[in-house]
């Protein structure tokens, strides 16, 4: 199965589906409310019910994960497992039928390491869970399963030909791991030898089962290499366990690796699961909203619906009037879609908000409200003092100082007009060269604010200038 992307974010795998719409949908598009853990999300657009993608389209190939399977086999319970059976061949009797219990409590943990990592757990089963009855049936069927492979070899044996042999030989080989995780995930021995179920396998990985079967068929001959290694003087009674401990976790690697490949194309197999390892997409109710609201409002843009653009921010604002980014956002898309009035109208709640937050923000809101209206200027004093700072700073000279003229009469109340006057002096001095205009201001500050807490720094300014005259 191909991998499908978020619409809107071509860079973001899908997680979620609209039937209606016919959209695919990120995590980046459907944020999660962690304060209602029942509640799914709804189409951005439509509002109707989403289908869950699972991690389809997110999970990261069985064979970039190979060193997380020899990993998964080192966790306890694997590692029990394994050091059990090489126990069991130390000290358990002779007798068939212990011998039979310990191949059925194995069988049935090594297709549980299946049908946990094929649900996308890091974490391996409990070796407990492999001592119920239904492990004694799994062996079975998993028994019955290899005596039709071997009949099968056993029938073609007798055409006396070698090609055809090795044929139906490397065919068998090639198909039982297929088998094996429909027998995992089904606990059927019909699905593990239908054919049609089978093929769903393959047909579900491609060409990336062959990738698959030649890890796995390395594997299952490694436990012979490791004996191999080891097997120099060493007396049987210490080769049998290592044996078997090496038996057991190559297989829980295997069938670990078996299960992931299952999670990984998930999606054909008609089930969805979320990765282990995925980020929590839930937020608290308050960022929950604002993100809803800024993703609708971004999809709905997208889609050439601006009215309904402006109703959803709208909406939300009426929930979080002053929630900045939401603000921001609304702000950007007044000025975008040239709605004059009511644009400088939000202005007059919007900057001071933006003061607060994002000072270079305001000031950009306020460039933009220019081109709205050339004589537009804040009804608050601060913001105008604040804004005139900021784009000082920015070397935009006539623009900031606009904003400070005649300061003191539009608001003859506001306690700091000395220190603005203060930033505007500096301006005509270094920004604009004009000496006698700062001159002036620093004069006119001196006779009208003599208490300001500002006025060592005028009389400095003051000194400045005057060397500048020699």
């Amino acid at each position: 199965m191909e991998k499908t992307f978020c619409r809107y974010h071509p860079a973001q795998p899908a997680t979620w589906h609209c039937a209606p719409c016919q959209r695919d949908f990120g995590d980046c598009c459907t944020p999660l409310n962690a304060d209602a853990a029942e509640s799914s999300p709804v189409c951005p657009l439509c509002a109707g019910e989403l289908r869950f993608l699972g991690a389809s389209n997110t999970a990261q190939p069985f064979w970039e994960r190979i060193p997380s399977f020899f990993q998964y086999a080192l966790q306890r319970e694997p590692l029990i497992f394994s050091g059990g059976l090489a126990l069991a061949c130390l000290f358990l009797p002779a007798w068939k039928l212990l011998w039979l219990a310990l191949f059925c409590v194995a069988t049935k943990y090594l297709q549980s390491v299946i049908e946990h990592s094929s649900l996308g757990s890091r974490e391996a089963p409990t070796v407990r869970s492999a001592f119920d009855s239904e492990g004694f049936s799994l062996f079975w069927r998993l028994l019955v399963l290899f005596i039709v492979a071997f009949a099968l070899l056993w029938l073609v044996a007798d055409f006396h030909s070698e090609a055809l042999f090795w044929l139906v030989s490397i065919a068998i080989q090639l198909l039982m791991p297929a088998c094996i995780i429909r027998l995992a995930l089904e606990k059927t021995l019909g699905s593990a030898l239908n054919p049609e179920e089978v093929g769903q396998v393959i047909k579900a990985m491609g060409w990336r089962y062959l990738i698959l079967w030649v890890f796995l068929f390395i594997l299952w001959q490694s436990p012979a290499w490791v004996l191999y290694m080891v097997a120099s003087g060493l007396p049987r009674i210490v080769l049998v366990p290592i044996a078997a401990f090496a038996f057991g976790y190559f297989c829980v690697v295997m069938c670990a690796m078996m299960g992931y490949a299952v999670f990984q194309y998930q999606g054909d197999f008609g089930y969805a699961v979320a990765d282990d390892d995925e980020q929590d997409n839930a937020f608290p109710t308050d960022e929950y909203r604002r993100k809803r609201a800024l993703v609708e409002t971004e999809i709905r843009l997208r889609e050439g619906q601006a009215q309904s653009a402006l109703e959803t921010l709208t909406r939300a604002l009426d929930q979080a009037p002053n929630d900045f980014q939401l603000n921001e956002r609304f702000h950007q898309l007044l000025f975008g879609l040239g709605e004059q009035e009511r644009c400088l109208r939000h202005m007059a709640h919007y900057l001071p908000l933006a003061i607060r937050q994002d000072p270079g923000q305001a000031a950009n809101a306020w460039l933009d409200a220019r081109q709205l209206r050339a004589d537009y200027l804040p009804d608050d004093a601060f913001a105008c003092e604040r804004i005139a700072g900021v784009l000082i700073e920015r070397h935009k000279i006539r623009e900031g100082l606009s904003l400070l003229r005649n300061l003191h009469q539009r608001f003859p109340d506001y306690p700091h007009v000395a220190r603005a006057y203060l930033v505007a002096a500096r301006a005509f001095a270094e920004g604009l060269g004009q000496v006698d205009q700062a001159r002036k201001l620093m004069a006119f500050v001196r006779a009208r604010y003599p208490q300001s807490p500002q006025m060592g720094e005028v009389i400095a300014l003051e000194q400045t200038l005057a060397k500048l005259d020699n």
